[in-house]
């Protein structure tokens, strides 16, 4: 009875989201490394974003196969990041985990916030579950929230692309003699990067981010593999589906 409810609810919804003037107000491509995740689209009546816009619809294309369980854990990284906590949140994120599906490449993933519910929309077919005016403003701040670089871009409609920062590690540089005072040369030889020490400091950074992962590949594959490659699913150790934070001060970029 439940479902069938539910069912004829969002057959409604459904129908209004796609009867509703949607305007798209920009999109912009989200590339970590040398992969295209996905492209992610913001979409208002009014063509037009403030943070108390509503409805809104933010619709994500894959470029990358995703199951629905990361999707789910990483959505909780994220609100942990932007320090959100749901209540009841660990029901809400298993809950996520079994309702969601698994995201192939070229699928679209919406979620649309009214003004007092949300839900996602697979491919024109509404998931079967209603989240509330918590959740709604939750899932919104994890692409619009002022301290993600990727929705200032969206909303201010910047460059069309965001490239997650990927950290590098810097030369050594050769060693210097140098000569002093009593005429005595000594070797001035700079800190030697340990690159396994910082591979493995890399990796930690990366765990304890919200920043996507993905593994080194050699750069002497062909381009079949590459291509090969490409269509594999990114496991969660891997990638987290959702942006990285950029370190802004406290209090600025709050009026978008």
């Amino acid at each position: 009875m439940y479902r069938l409810t539910f069912f004829l609810i969002s057959t409604l919804l459904f129908n209004s989201s796609l009867s509703a003037k949607w305007l798209k107000i920009n999109d912009v491509n989200y590339i970590w490394g040398p992969f295209k995740i996905y492209n992610i689209s913001l979409f208002s009546e009014t063509g037009s974003y403030t943070n108390s816009t509503r409805p809104l619809m933010l619709t994500l294309k894959y470029q990358k196969p995703v199951e629905g369980r990361d999707f789910a854990i990483s959505l909780a990284r994220s609100w942990s990041n932007l320090g959100i906590t749901l209540q009841n949140q660990d029901n809400v994120v298993d809950r996520l985990r079994k309702i969601l599906p698994n995201i192939k490449k070229d699928d679209s993933l919406s979620y649309i916030a009214l003004e007092d519910k949300g839900y996602f929309i697979l491919n024109n077919i509404v998931i079967p579950e209603e989240f509330n005016k918590e959740f709604n403003d939750a899932v919104v701040a994890v692409w619009l929230d002022p301290r993600v670089e990727i929705g200032r871009k969206l909303v201010n409609k910047e460059e069309k692309t965001f490239i997650a920062n990927i950290p590098r590690v810097l030369e050594t540089q050769k060693p210097q003699n140098i000569e002093n005072n009593i005429g005595v040369h000594e070797e001035s030889i700079d800190p030697v990067v340990d690159s396994s020490k910082v591979s493995n400091d890399i990796k930690q950074n990366l765990d304890s981010s919200i920043m996507p992962r993905v593994q080194d590949k050699p750069l002497t594959q062909s381009n079949e593999e590459n291509m090969k490659e490409a269509e594999k699913p990114l496991e969660d150790s891997e990638i987290d589906i959702s942006p990285p934070l950029d370190p802004i001060p406290e209090g600025k970029y709050l009026n978008i």
